[in-house]
């Protein structure tokens, strides 16, 4: 064992309980859980495939590897030209699925060039920051319909979801577009959490339930995507507040569990690489990648690859068993139950706080406390960190419960029988 391994063992003590305390069926919760592998499936990211003078131009030397290497399944693009269309066709080969943002007119020809890696297709991206000529909610309306009658009213490609525009004003826009949901498949939304915990901020300071109630206003009951999100490393951006490289890597895993919770079926990490070199930190639009611009990984790199490797599954004919279990804290502690082909249970613990002062602009040193997880029968379970291993931080057999040291970190518990 390595010391890097022994020192998490260290600080993330799982202590065992073999069966000294009995746990009564009324103290536990009967929680029916969700496939792993569609929890892996509700993680994009976005990409830039056709701009050339930034680092997604070195498609052979960081973007291709780097993608692959994440492990992530889907990306959202919205680039087209003959050599893009090659690219994402060979990444594509490699199981990536491809959310193409495109116009009405060119939809049915960009489609079916694309072929089978492409998923599903978007209209304009936040067109309630731009110009048009009778004002944006009339092309946003006129725009979203004809995308959908194309796409539907072609034999070849009528299979295709079509996902809703995304807004950028989040608390304005939705109420002057109004309800268009019968022109989507999905609805569309850009929550960033402007540097604060993922569920504390939705976009333009909305909390989660007042961001879903408005992206509801245009989309109805379709399900929805959130085709952008995430965290920026420019610390000094004040308008639109960044984090630290480490503390995004914390809360980039806790984003995508809390939306999947929130019933969002997949949401598309902004982005994958990072634009350009800016060694002065003078542009935040530089700084959202998970990889640098010299094509080295930052933190949430490994977190996300790590996550979706410990979870992935490709199974999908099973079903789910339920789980008899409680979990105990003085600390908010919010959890999402998967399960895999195999049989084994994976819970995600997450802990509810801030691991970046926005107004120091430090990280925050998150003091670990104990969260017990009980079970109503004797359980093998490991614990893992996945922002900073992949193997298992202790491994248990036929225990009745665990008591984890949990910072800010998602700890996954893997449970079987």
């Amino acid at each position: 064992m390595n010391l890097l391994h022994r020192l998490f063992k260290v600080l993330c003590v799982v202590v065992a309980t073999h069966g000294a305390v009995f746990v009564s069926a009324q103290e536990l919760s009967v929680v029916k859980p969700r496939k792993a592998g569609d929890f892996v499936n509700s993680i994009g990211v976005n990409t830039h495939f056709g701009y050339y003078d930034t680092t997604y131009g070195k498609y052979e030397q960081i973007l291709k590897p780097r993608l692959l290497e994440l492990g992530v399944k889907h990306i959202r693009d919205g680039t087209y030209n003959q050599d893009v269309v090659r690219k994402y066709r060979e990444v594509g080969q490699a199981g990536v699925r491809l959310l193409l943002i495109t116009s009405s007119d060119r939809a049915v020809s960009q489609a079916k060039a694309i072929g089978d890696m492409l998923w599903g297709v978007e209209a304009v991206n936040e067109p309630d920051m731009r110009r048009y000529e009778g004002g944006w909610v009339k092309f946003a309306c006129r725009e979203q319909q004809n995308l959908y009658q194309a796409i539907k009213q072609d034999s070849e490609l009528s299979h295709l979801p079509v996902v809703g525009l995304s807004l950028a004003n989040i608390r304005r826009s939705p109420s002057e577009l109004g309800d268009i949901s019968q022109w989507m498949d999905y609805g569309g939304m850009h929550p960033y959490a402007a540097g604060e915990y993922p569920s504390k901020h939705w976009g333009w300071g909305m909390s989660m339930e007042s961001a879903l109630g408005e992206a509801r206003k245009v989309s109805g009951d379709k399900p929805l995507l959130v085709t952008e999100c995430g965290y920026h490393n420019r610390i000094a951006e004040k308008s639109h507040p960044g984090v630290s490289e480490q503390a995004a890597a914390i809360y980039h895993l806790h984003l995508f569990f809390i939306y999947f919770n929130q019933g969002v079926e997949r949401s598309y990490k902004y982005e994958l690489l990072d634009l350009k070199d800016d060694e002065k930190m003078s542009d935040k639009e530089c700084h959202f990648g998970l990889v640098r611009s010299d094509g080295s990984v930052k933190p949430s790199f490994t977190a996300i690859k790590n996550l979706i490797s410990l979870l992935d599954d490709e199974k999908k004919d099973f079903r789910c068993r339920d789980l008899e279990y409680a979990v105990e804290s003085d600390a908010v502690i919010r959890t999402t139950l998967l399960q895999k082909s195999d049989g084994s249970w994976w819970l995600a613990l997450m802990r509810e706080v801030d691991v970046f002062d926005l107004k120091s602009g430090r990280d925050v040193e998150v003091e670990p406390i104990k969260v017990s997880v009980k079970f109503a029968r004797k359980m093998d379970v490991c614990c893992y960190k996945p922002n900073h291993l992949v193997e298992p931080i202790a491994e248990l057999e036929s225990v009745r419960s665990v008591e984890c040291m949990m910072d800010g970190c998602v700890q996954l518990l893997r449970i079987e029988r």
